[in-house]
């Protein structure tokens, strides 16, 4: 007979512990969507930033035909063009990488892989777009591309694990 007091409870504790692992789950993937999408609008900021400075040297680019020009102008001229032309470099290079973080649909996985969200006792990780350092809930983080010597580090480790780089130790406490 399945329907014994123990049997019962048993069933009772297995739903709990089931409901318990879901919530956490659903927990872990609300935090980690949160940190990205705020990473995303740090990065998106970033970018119009640029943008914007991209547009000052462009106008600063464009001479007055009308005006009488000296040697400096054309100086100042070459100088704009140039810086336009690297910030719209670094605009294309932010916007794709951007957009290839944006189209990541990691899987809450036991191991570090790019999508991550990593937390560890001293500064955090978002994995796969490079940022500087910003905060969110009072925990610091630091976005780092796959090309980061860090992220050879961090590669595979579980919660629990240690890392040292360049001459500091984290333990990473939960991977979302």
């Amino acid at each position: 007979n399945d329907k014994t007091p123990e049997n019962t409870f048993r069933s009772f504790l297995f739903f709990v512990s089931l409901y318990q692992h879901k919530t956490t789950e659903m927990s872990k993937k609300h935090i980690r969507k949160e940190v990205i999408q705020h990473l995303i609008q740090l990065k998106q900021d970033e970018i119009n930033a640029l943008k914007e400075s991209e547009r000052i040297y462009a106008e600063g680019a464009d001479l007055d035909e009308e005006s009488s020009l000296e040697l400096d102008d054309f100086a100042q001229q070459s100088q704009s063009t140039d810086a336009a032309r690297n910030l719209q470099i670094r605009i294309n290079q932010a916007t794709d990488d951007l957009a290839e973080f944006k189209a990541l649909r990691p899987e809450l996985v036991d191991e570090i892989t790019e999508g991550n969200v990593v937390l560890t006792d001293k500064l955090s990780f978002v994995i796969g777009l490079s940022f500087k350092d910003f905060e969110w809930e009072n925990k610091k983080f630091v976005g780092i591309s796959t090309q980061a010597p860090i992220f050879d580090a961090l590669v595979g480790k579980r919660a629990g694990d240690k890392v040292e780089f360049n001459g500091i130790n984290y333990t990473i406490e939960e991977i979302l």
